[in-house]
């Protein structure tokens, strides 16, 4: 079986094990954490470009989480819900790229930190909480042969997900994140890179003091 396959076999397997813990948590939620709650945990998923060809990767990326809730409830236009602003230093690690020399073709790793990451759960009074998110970063990689100039690169991030209970204190989220990386015209190329993330995690709730 070609390694390819049996890499996507393993996200596949990853996100129902995920799901699972979803279905066998208790069928009741938990409250939205109030403010000046702090959150730490981890996220973990699997990442393919939006290009083919030439400018095609897969990574797989490791983000710790540190978030703090501002407000619980509802203010100014938004419904009901929770706003969080967290900071994710990353590392990706490249387990798929382009067929090619590897004088043209490299790639291995990224490095960063996305700050800020301000996260909004939506209070719809079910078990599971939706939310949206979007954040700003910085990254290095070693990224040659991809039309992207120098390892250096800014990052803005868009994406959903939702996130369950399973007690008091602790939480796991499903969710998708779409990313745009470039220099900013730093360097003589910027073509820029696109990727989609499907990623699962779980955070740790300290209480509101």
């Amino acid at each position: 079986m070609r390694v390819q396959a049996v890499r996507r076999m393993v996200v596949v397997a990853g996100v129902m094990i995920a799901l699972g813990m979803f279905v066998a948590a208790p069928l009741w939620a938990e409250d939205l954490p109030g403010k000046g709650t702090w959150s730490f945990g981890m996220r973990s998923g699997f990442t393919v470009s939006d290009d083919t060809g030439t400018r095609e990767i897969e990574k797989v990326p490791i983000h710790l989480h540190i978030g703090y809730t501002v407000f619980k409830g509802s203010k100014w236009f938004l419904p009901k819900g929770s706003l969080e602003i967290a900071t994710e230093p990353f590392a990706t690690f490249v387990t798929y790229k382009t067929q090619g020399s590897v004088e043209r073709h490299k790639a291995n790793f990224e490095i960063g930190l996305m700050l800020p990451v301000m996260t909004y759960h939506f209070d719809l009074g079910i078990p599971a909480y939706p939310y949206i998110e979007g954040g700003l970063g910085i990254m290095y990689h070693d990224f040659q042969g991809y039309d992207l100039g120098g390892g250096f690169n800014f990052a803005e991030m868009a994406g959903g997900g939702v996130t369950y209970f399973l007690d008091t204190n602790l939480t796991v989220n499903l969710g998708y994140r779409f990313q745009h990386a470039s220099n900013a015209s730093l360097y003589d190329e910027n073509r820029g890179f696109n990727t989609h993330t499907f990623m699962a995690g779980f955070s740790y709730l300290l209480p509101a003091q």
